[in-house]
């Protein structure tokens, strides 16, 4: 019986001693520190598709172009903000405005959905038909509601041209068709990469026919080229 006494006494013994073995180790391991990956500002995973518009950090870049015109620029200076549609679909829609570095015109307003995924719209329009034939007035565009909207402020002709009754200033080119492309968004952080393109047409060329009593259907009007991109943009949300 102390036989059996003693061997259980010593198995005790090293239990507790491997314990305490155990225990001093534990403490002495260093706590490893995990270090998240650098951001990435390159954005090269973006750069590959057909608009060869390059995606660069936190700047809005802006192509306006036919064929015989480009006007090319870009900026780190912008404004946004978050509004939520709360009577229809209730989307939360991101409004982005920027213009030239040291001008105020050329000026863009852009309009995309806080959502991964591309969405293309077309310009919904209504005919007006008169004695002297008929035309078309643009509304909104339509065909996929999750597409969003652009406007392109050309310069200052419209402070003059489009400056409405009720105070607001009206764009100078509308969109025919508009693609844009939300290929990234993270929201704790409020970044935002996107890539749209599409035609605009030239509203003020259309509207101030609409004036002079000779009214022209918007397919009528002056066309150009858009192309707009920019990568990790800083999302205000108040």
């Amino acid at each position: 019986m102390k036989k059996y006494a003693r061997i259980l006494g010593f198995v005790v013994l090293a239990a507790c001693v491997a314990s305490m073995v155990f225990s001093a180790c534990r403490k002495e391991m260093p706590e490893v520190e995990v270090v998240p990956p650098p951001p990435d500002t390159t954005y090269n995973r973006y750069n590959d598709d057909s608009t060869a518009l390059e995606i660069l950090p936190d700047t809005i870049q802006v192509v306006f172009y036919d064929s015989s015109t480009v006007k090319e620029w870009k900026t780190t200076s912008y404004t946004t903000r978050i509004v939520r549609d709360t009577t229809t679909n209730h989307f939360e829609w991101i409004y982005i405005e920027a213009n030239m570095p040291d001008s105020t015109y050329p000026r863009i307003e852009l309009k995309v959905l806080n959502e991964i995924g591309t969405h293309t719209g077309v310009m919904n329009v209504s005919t007006v038909v008169t004695p002297a034939g008929s035309y078309t007035i643009p509304l909104s565009l339509g065909g996929d509601e999750k597409c969003g909207n652009l406007f392109y402020y050309s310069n200052d002709s419209v402070m003059f041209d489009l400056h409405m009754p009720d105070g607001t200033v009206r764009a100078d080119w509308w969109p025919l068709e508009f693609t844009t492309e939300v290929l990234f968004y993270d929201v704790r952080e409020g970044r935002l990469t996107v890539r749209c393109s599409g035609r605009m047409f030239d509203y003020k060329q259309w509207f101030l026919a609409q004036t002079a009593g000779t009214p022209i259907s918007i397919d009528a009007a002056r066309v150009r080229n858009v192309k707009v991109s920019f990568g990790g943009l800083k999302i205000n949300r108040d």
